[in-house]
């Protein structure tokens, strides 16, 4: 049987620094389809990754920036840099978001939309979805609306994906991701407990250095964790 396949750019403008500072990068995000199945990546712009000189650790790219999407098993997957350990995947609960259907109407790359609106894990989101293209989905975690998101952003824009352009494609191959949610993957409870972790591991080897000699430091964290997506 012949799936069509679609190819789905959107440009997307984030703030690495959210809830810090601003700086404002330009991406290129890819949103694959193939039927039930897709995957959303985004790549920067200038491919220059910036250093900054500060005890944090910057979880930013915890799940914006790959995300598997397979209505028929009810799975996502998401990706997260692990400092230690490289890339690991997650899993997450699919299009569990529950819109809100507004009135307002706008024009997003020549196609008349419709605005939802959605608190999702402490952030409130906008999304202009396209009922003449019926495909529940959308940049990132975002979907469950009748008709395709073409722009999402939360209301602070700290996050802005805007369609660009949509092709047919051939065959895309998903078997990488297939066998990952056949196989089961640690969920998100198990992604912040990690996250966790990993930063008592690097608050105790920043507050180890230097400190022996000093009788008035306070034994305090010195590194924050930032993450996109916040824990209730």
């Amino acid at each position: 049987d012949h799936i069509d396949s679609q190819v789905i750019h959107y440009n997307v403008i984030y703030n690495h620094l959210f809830d810090r500072g601003k700086d404002f990068k330009q991406y290129d995000a890819i949103l694959y389809l193939q039927g039930d199945r897709s995957l959303f990546t985004m790549k920067r712009n200038d491919k220059i990754e910036d250093s900054y000189q500060t005890n944090y650790f910057d979880a930013s790219p915890d799940s914006l920036f790959t995300v598997y999407k397979d209505v028929e098993s009810n799975s996502l997957l998401f990706d997260f840099y692990h400092l230690q350990q490289g890339n690991i995947i997650y899993a997450d609960t699919l299009h569990p978001m529950e819109w809100k259907l507004e009135r307002e109407e706008s024009i997003v790359g020549g196609i008349p939309c419709k605005k939802a609106t959605v608190r999702f894990k402490g952030r409130d989101y906008v999304a202009w979805y396209a009922p003449s293209i019926p495909i529940s989905n959308g940049p990132w975690k975002l979907g469950g609306l009748p008709g395709l998101i073409l722009e999402a952003y939360d209301e602070r824009r700290e996050w802005h994906a805007v369609y660009n352009n949509m092709k047919d494609v051939g065959f895309i191959d998903f078997s990488y991701y297939e066998k990952l949610v056949n196989k089961g993957v640690s969920n998100f409870t198990d992604f912040v407990n990690d996250l966790k972790i990993l930063l008592k591991r690097m608050s105790g080897s920043l507050s180890n250095k230097g400190s022996d000699d000093c009788l008035t430091c306070e034994s305090r964290s010195l590194v924050t964790i930032y993450m996109w997506e916040k824990i209730d």
